[in-house]
C-alpha cells in the first residue's frame, strides 16, 4: 500500500511538470543518498533544457539495502518514462482536424492537459481583470465607470447561453455583435468606445503574458464616435450670467468656471490654504469627486490628486476673483457666528460652502446652475460649457494652444484642440483671403465697358467677418 501511494504521488508530480513543460522521453537516472535515504535522481529535458527530479526509494542507507534500492530506482525511472510516453501518445492522437480547430483559437497553449486564462469564460475573466488587476491601478471614480460597464450590460449579454464564449473563442465578430446590441439599448458610439477600451485593456494583459496570440478589439469594425458640440457663451453672455448670479450661493464656483475654466471637481475642491493673497495666486492640487458608485458612504469624496499631472497647476488670482474670494471668507466667519452650534464645521477647510457650512455638492452646483439659466431665459449651457467658452475666447484672442493647455490642465494638447474650435478661426482666416481675391477682381472690372460702349460698375458690398463671434 505504501509503495502504491508513493507511485501515485510520483505520477501526480510528473503530470504537474507536463502541464507546464514539454518533456522528452530520453532520460537517465542514478542512485544517490540524501539525509541517509537512497534517492532516485532522474535527469530529463524540459523545453530543451536539462533538469533533475529527486524521488525517494523509501530505503535507508544501511547494509543490505543497496540492491533493493537499485530495483526501486529502476521502477521509479520506468514510471517516469512511461508517464511521459503515454502523455506524448495522447498528443499524437489528436486528429489533424482537431489540431486545426485548436490552432484557430486565440491561445498560445496547445497542451490539452494544461489550463490557462485563455480557457476561462470570457465574462469570468473580465470580472477577474476588473477586481484583481485594474482596481489597484486607477482612481475610485474611474474604477466606478469600469465597474458599471463590466457588471451591467456586459454581464447581461455575455452570460446568456447563446453569447457565452471562452476567452480563446472570442472573435471580432462576437464583439461587433455585442456593440450592435449596445446600440439597440440606446448607447451612442462614444459610450460603446469605453466598453471596447475596457476589453482591449483586458486582452493586453493576456498578450503581455503571452497567454493569447492577438487582441480581437484590433479587428472590429471602426467605431465612429459622434462629434458632440458643447454650447459655449460669448463674452457678453458670460458677463450677463455673472451679473445674474451676484451674491448667489454658486456665484464663486461659477466665477472660477468662467474665468479659469476649472473642472467642477477642481472648483468644489478649492481649500482656503491654496490662496496666496500676497503673491496673488492659487494652486489646483485637491479635487472633490461626486460619488456615483456604492463604495463610498459619502456623497462626495476627496483626493490630493488631480485628473492628470498637468492638472496640478498654479494660476494667477485675478483682481475681481480675489475680491470675491476675500468677501466669501468674511461671509464664512460671519455665518459661523450667526449659526452658532448648528454651523457645519466639517468643511471648514473649503471655500465653496453654503451659509450653514455645508459643502456645495457638485450635483447641487450643476442643478442650481441649470435652474438659474432656465429661470432667466438664457441660452442653455452647463458649468462645463464655461470651460469650453473661456478656451474658445482665449484662443480667438490669440493665446497659444500650448499656453491654453497649461491653463486648462490638459494632459494632451489634443484635448485642448477639442475645446477651442480652432477650425472656426481657420475659417475666418480663409474668409478674409476670399475677400482679398474678389476685391482685387472687382477693381479690374470696375471701369470695363459693356458691348454698347456704355460703362458699367460692379458695386462692392461691404462684407465683414468678425473674429470675435463664436459659433454656437
Amino acid at each position: 500500500m505504501l509503495k502504491e501511494a508513493r507511485n501515485q504521488k510520483l505520477i501526480t508530480r510528473i503530470n504537474k511538470l507536463l502541464q507546464k513543460y514539454e518533456i522528452s522521453e530520453d532520460i537517465t537516472y542514478s542512485l544517490q543518498e540524501k539525509d541517509n535515504i537512497y534517492q532516485c535522481v532522474i535527469k530529463y529535458q524540459r523545453d530543451g533544457r536539462w533538469d533533475s527530479l529527486w524521488a525517494s526509494t523509501g530505503l535507508k542507507k544501511e547494509r543490505g539495502n543497496i540492491r533493493q534500492a537499485k530495483k526501486e530506482a529502476e521502477e521509479i525511472a520506468d514510471i517516469f518514462k512511461e508517464t511521459i510516453k503515454n502523455t506524448n501518445n495522447e498528443k499524437k492522437d489528436i486528429s489533424i482536424t482537431e489540431f486545426q480547430s485548436l490552432a484557430e483559437l486565440n491561445t498560445t497553449n496547445y497542451n490539452p492537459n494544461r489550463t490557462t486564462k485563455a480557457d476561462w469564460d470570457f465574462y469570468e475573466y473580465m470580472e477577474y481583470w476588473l477586481y484583481k488587476i485594474i482596481k489597484k491601478s486607477v482612481e475610485q471614480d474611474t474604477f466606478n465607470g469600469y465597474e458599471r460597464n463590466v457588471t451591467k450590460r456586459m454581464k447581461d449579454y455575455f452570460t446568456q447561453k447563446k453569447n457565452r464564449r471562452k476567452v480563446k473563442e472570442l472573435t471580432a465578430d462576437d464583439l461587433d455583435d455585442f456593440y450592435e446590441y449596445l446600440r439597440e439599448q440606446g448607447l451612442k458610439n462614444s459610450s460603446i468606445e469605453h466598453y471596447n477600451d475596457n476589453i482591449s485593456a483586458a486582452f493586453k494583459v493576456l498578450l503581455k503574458k503571452k497567454i493569447v496570440r492577438y487582441n480581437p478589439t484590433d479587428m472590429i469594425n471602426p467605431i465612429v464616435v459622434e462629434v458632440v458640440e458643447v454650447p459655449t457663451y460669448t463674452e457678453a453672455e458670460i458677463n450677463e450670467l455673472f451679473d445674474i448670479l451676484k451674491d448667489d450661493v454658486i456665484e464663486l464656483p461659477t466665477l472660477f468656471g468662467g474665468y479659469y475654466g476649472l473642472r467642477r471637481s477642481e472648483i468644489i475642491g478649492l481649500r482656503k490654504e491654496v490662496f496666496d493673497f500676497t503673491n496673488n495666486c492659487f494652486i489646483i492640487n485637491h479635487v472633490a469627486i461626486q460619488n456615483d458608485g456604492k463604495k463610498h458612504k459619502e456623497k462626495v469624496y476627496f483626493r490630493d490628486k488631480t485628473k492628470s499631472k498637468k492638472g496640478y497647476r498654479v494660476l494667477p488670482l485675478l483682481p475681481i476673483v480675489k475680491e470675491k474670494v476675500l468677501k466669501k471668507l468674511d461671509r464664512i466667519e460671519e455665518n459661523k457666528k450667526v449659526f452658532g452650534n448648528s454651523y457645519n464645521h466639517k468643511y471648514d477647510a473649503y471655500i465653496c460652502v453654503q451659509d450653514n457650512g455645508d459643502l456645495i455638492q457638485p450635483g447641487f452646483f450643476t442643478k442650481r446652475f441649470a435652474k438659474i439659466i432656465k429661470r432667466n431665459k438664457l441660452r442653455k449651457i452647463t458649468p462645463h460649457g464655461l470651460r469650453h467658452s473661456i478656451a474658445t475666447l482665449l484662443h480667438l484672442k490669440g493665446v497659444d494652444i500650448r499656453d491654453l493647455q497649461d491653463w486648462l490642465g490638459h494632459e494632451s494638447v489634443t484635448s485642448t484642440n477639442r475645446y477651442t474650435r480652432s477650425d472656426y478661426k481657420k475659417q475666418v482666416e480663409t474668409g478674409s483671403t476670399v475677400l482679398e481675391i474678389f476685391e482685387k477682381k472687382n477693381k479690374t472690372t470696375e471701369n470695363k465697358k459693356n458691348t454698347n460702349g456704355k460703362r458699367f460698375i460692379v458695386k462692392k458690398k461691404n462684407i465683414h467677418i468678425s473674429t470675435m463671434n463664436v459659433p454656437n
